[in-house]
């Protein structure tokens, strides 16, 4: 067991998301309690906020169960090596980023050590695998929800949850504008800017993007005159995709998405940036055929999208699986950004989005809950 004067936190982000919002949590906690000393499973942000990692959250990242058997033996020797560094440092609390499948097993071992568990972004059991509450309600004594109607969710189900906001309404805004971007990318500002989003997974770019650069074609036969991004993650590569005449936007995709003026986006949080951005899109999303026949049968919610389950109806159309075809993608993006009617509606529902997330502060007021635990 090591000693230390300092106060030791688990941290444990296995996403990408959870790395950014993971950072801005640590940054917020280390203003307030300086002798705080962290460790666990972070990306590049984590790192530079002083966390020591024992493993790279670019390691962690899989999709579909396809994606978790084949990596099994290695996320298995992480828990292993997690659950061994948890025994040497016995840490004061450990907080949990999402990542259910992984953070949830780790939770009752923590339980069985004695290490309270905070949940920062609790895992979005009321879509699917609802028996995960159980879990959560033995192993977790802080569970901090980023969406509104969780916390209704989980009181219903005898877990005392708190929302905070989502870290999202604290975005800086862009140093650039809307016309330096365009410029940057030689468009014309009187040309339609369809921003190409396909994700930030290399399996989810394989997916989509291929059927995101088709509908383009699509559109233009319905006679749009329009230009198009494709916002490329980092890590990522699009090759073997003919996309010729488009242009690439690889140091800050998201600006893609906030000056386009619509978008073809991949289900997942840039769905819900989307919204925040006050870009129309249509949400694809492809899985394998092996995890898509799981995954619809044990979905408990109408919609897949976040705004959507929001606002409680569908305001980005959602083509999934064999739907997310060129034909279909163009035929439900043309009438966002040419039918006025449909974009009122929709600039109406957006703003209902936004205004349900709550203040800027997501990130401060979570840090101060986890503190008041900490004193």
């Amino acid at each position: 067991m090591v000693f230390t004067n300092k106060k030791t936190i688990l941290i444990v982000a296995g996403e990408e998301s959870g790395d950014l919002h993971g950072s801005s949590l640590v940054g917020e906690m280390d203003q307030r309690m300086p002798e705080l000393s962290f460790f666990g499973i972070g990306g590049d942000r984590l790192q530079d906020g002083g966390v020591e990692t024992i493993e790279h959250t670019d390691n962690m990242a899989v999709m579909g169960f396809s994606e978790v058997v084949s990596k099994y033996r290695f996320l298995r020797k992480v828990f292993q090596n997690i659950v061994k560094e948890i025994d040497r440092r016995n840490p004061e609390r450990a907080i949990l980023i999402d990542y259910p499948g992984f953070n949830l097993r780790l939770a009752k071992k923590l339980k069985e050590r004695g290490v309270p568990v905070t949940y920062f972004i609790s895992p979005q059991v009321w879509a699917w695998k609802e028996k995960r509450v159980e879990v959560i309600r033995k192993c977790v004594d802080q569970l901090i929800c980023i969406f509104p109607f969780e916390e209704a969710w989980y009181a219903k189900r005898g877990v005392d949850a708190t929302f905070v906001g989502h870290p999202f309404m604290d975005m800086p805004e862009p140093k650039i504008s809307r016309e330096e971007f365009l410029q940057q990318h030689e468009f014309d500002p009187d040309r339609t800017t369809i921003a190409l989003m396909p994700g930030s997974r290399q399996q989810e770019v394989n997916r989509h993007l291929s059927v995101m650069v088709k509908s383009l074609f699509n559109l233009r036969q319905m006679g749009m005159n329009l230009q198009a991004v494709i916002g490329k993650a980092p890590g990522v590569n699009i090759r073997g995709v003919n996309y010729h005449g488009l242009s690439v936007e690889e140091a800050n995709p998201q600006l893609a998405l906030r000056f386009a003026d619509g978008a073809v986006v991949a289900s997942g949080t840039i769905s819900f940036e989307a919204a925040l951005y006050n870009t129309p899109s249509v949400v694809i999303y492809k899985l394998s055929p092996f995890t898509w026949f799981f995954a619809k049968r044990i979905a408990k919610v109408k919609h897949v999208s976040m705004p959507n389950l929001i606002a409680g109806r569908e305001l980005f159309p959602e083509l999934l699986q064999e739907k997310a075809t060129p034909e279909l993608v163009a035929a439900n993006l043309q009438p966002l950004l040419a039918d006025e009617e449909k974009q009122d509606e929709i600039y109406s529902g957006m703003a209902e989005v936004q205004n349900a997330m709550g203040e800027p502060g997501a990130a401060k007021r979570a840090a101060k809950l986890i503190l008041q635990k900490l004193k």
